[in-house]
């Protein structure tokens, strides 16, 4: 456990100290309430003057030896504050307030088993004391121990978010609990400006885990003001740009890092993604290019790269790229499904199955490649193989839901007879990929078609409402739904269906003409060069408060 900070060390303290002063009466004596009152105002050497005073004439006084420690414990003299207090629990072995400070110190001291020991101790003296849960629950997490950690977290109460070196502790064991909402509603009472850095940079990386990129901004923003040099602060804050579509903060930042010399192959990824959310196409090439040149064995950049080219048709530069990506890694099965998948939208099929057919085996494993499989049969008007394929998978891998539709289409597509046992099959398929992704729109697409084909209406309409909810630029549910309230005799329905296949037809014109394939250069080949096996060498990571990347 980390040392706990000046301003953490002195709130329990006070605290402590407020627990002592309730043994206070009428019958103590001057010094002894001057001396609470000087403990409680951080003077520490005038209090521990009067308490040394105090024990010379009563040498077993638990009170006095407790706030002496507690006076010793401020000046930051640890060693004989323990001395004091144990010297208060071997007069009196249940001196409660003695054995809590105690353990308090000695995890300060990283002492954390004798810590646990008195912790315990001390709770079985005051079960429900908030302070003993909330420390135990810290050590319990830094043994990953979740479940141990978070019910005394929630013995603790809201005291953990008082208490600095324990508060991030419980917010992450909520977090690996599942807790996701008390996780959120202990972030949300932290401001990042009151914060150590440590914290902060924790409490960014909780709120990333949950998604909420948006309110993680403020605490990397707090710990990248202090530390603009932080490779990791940097990074994680541009990560949360990204995320959140603020495209040119993330560039910024990225380039901030590239200027001080803190380049790595991760950080061009990241940037060539900011270039491109910002419509910066050909600095997202040049980014994608160096982030291949610094790691020519990490896939993901030749993945990227060649999706990138996808997505404007520059399918050649994309097989390029991905064929740089083989030649060091031979075996790697996303990279090998990657370059089918391009040869399939390029229309060579033969060449996608031979990939895809090599991805299955480098990877029997995955479902990705006998997805591309069945695809390529499909498109190749090749159905039987694409069922043979498929149901065999599915036979293998019932719980796949895009296995499951696939199956469904090609059984679709290789003509249904009403009532027949295909039918059936493709019925039974689709459903279960319905039940196993319900936001997955192409099953409830197929499926209100085989409901259509049953003249199952309302059963059918309910479906294709649906798939049009959750994919609403999707022609092929229009025209199902037309077709649907036609033969329910619902004209203004019908017509609104119709529109909006027109309207869709049009915008997919307008996109074909504003296709920018200005990726595609003569001198393409010749600009991805080789890299040299190793790549350039990775600057090594600032030292940063806490752990590092988002997952």
């Amino acid at each position: 456990m980390r040392p706990q900070s000046k301003f953490s060390l002195l709130l329990w303290l006070l605290t402590s100290v407020i627990f002592a002063a309730t043994w206070v009466n009428a019958s103590d004596h001057p010094d002894y309430t001057r001396a609470v009152a000087m403990v409680q105002s951080g003077k520490w050497d005038q209090a521990i003057g009067l308490l040394d005073n105090l024990l010379q004439s009563t040498p077993n006084n638990l009170k006095v030896r407790n706030l002496l420690g507690l006076a010793l414990t401020g000046k930051g003299d640890l060693k004989k504050a323990n001395e004091e207090f144990q010297a208060a629990l071997g007069i009196d072995p249940g001196f409660y307030p003695a054995l809590k400070n105690l353990a308090i110190n000695e995890l300060t001291l990283r002492q954390n088993s004798k810590a646990e020991k008195h912790f315990m101790a001390a709770l079985k003296l005051a079960p429900h004391d908030p302070v003993s849960h909330a420390y135990l629950g810290a050590l319990a997490f830094r043994r990953a121990e979740y479940k141990r950690a978070a019910d005394h977290f929630r013995e603790a109460g809201p005291l953990v978010l008082r208490i600095p070196s324990v508060r991030l502790d419980a917010v992450e064991t909520y977090v690996e609990m599942g807790n996701e909402p008390t996780a959120l509603n202990m972030l949300k009472q932290m401001n990042p400006s009151s914060l150590e850095t440590g914290e902060s940079f924790r409490a960014g990386v909780a709120l990333a885990r949950l998604y909420q990129y948006d309110e993680a901004i403020p605490f990397f923003r707090a710990v990248y003001t202090r530390f603009p040099d932080s490779y990791n602060t940097a990074f994680n804050l541009a990560i949360c740009y990204v995320q959140t579509k603020r495209f040119p903060a993330a560039i910024e930042v990225l380039n901030t890092l590239r200027e001080r010399k803190l380049k790595t192959a991760e950080l061009f990824n990241l940037l060539a993604t900011a270039y491109e959310g910002n419509k910066q196409t050909q600095q997202a090439i040049d980014a994608l290019r160096e982030a291949i040149n610094l790691a020519p064995m990490d896939e993901n950049n030749y993945l990227d790269f060649a999706a990138l080219c996808a997505d404007y048709e520059a399918y050649q530069l994309a097989i390029e790229i991905l064929n740089v990506g083989l030649h060091y890694l031979q075996d790697s099965d996303r990279l090998t499904f990657q370059r089918g998948a391009i040869f399939a939208m390029m229309g060579q099929l033969d060449r996608a199955e031979q990939d895809f057919e090599r991805a299955s085996t480098l990877a029997p494993e995955k479902d990705l490649a006998y997805v591309g499989l069945g695809i390529a049969y499909m498109q190749k008007s090749n159905l039987p193989q694409a069922l043979e394929v498929l149901r065999r998978r599915t036979r293998e891998k019932p719980n796949d839901y895009v296995l499951q539709y696939l199956l469904g289409e090609a059984l679709i597509r290789h003509g249904l007879s009403p009532g027949g046992p295909d039918m059936a099959e493709a019925q039974t398929a689709l459903e279960q990929s319905v039940r196993l992704n319900p936001s997955f729109s192409r099953s409830r697409i197929d499926l209100g078609k085989i409901l259509l084909k049953q003249n199952r209406l309302e059963e059918a309409i309910k479906q294709l409402e649906v798939g049009r909810q959750l994919d609403p630029n999707d022609k092929a549910v229009y025209s199902q739904l037309a077709a649907a309230y036609r033969r329910k005799g619902d004209d203004q329905q019908t017509s609104a269906m119709l529109n909006m296949v027109t309207k869709l037809n049009d915008e997919q014109r307008e996109r074909e003409k504003r296709k920018l394939l200005r990726i595609v250069k003569t001198e393409s080949s010749q600009e991805l060069a080789f890299p040299q096996a190793g790549g350039n060498e990775q600057p090594s990571p600032m030292p940063e408060p806490e752990r590092r990347n988002l997952p």
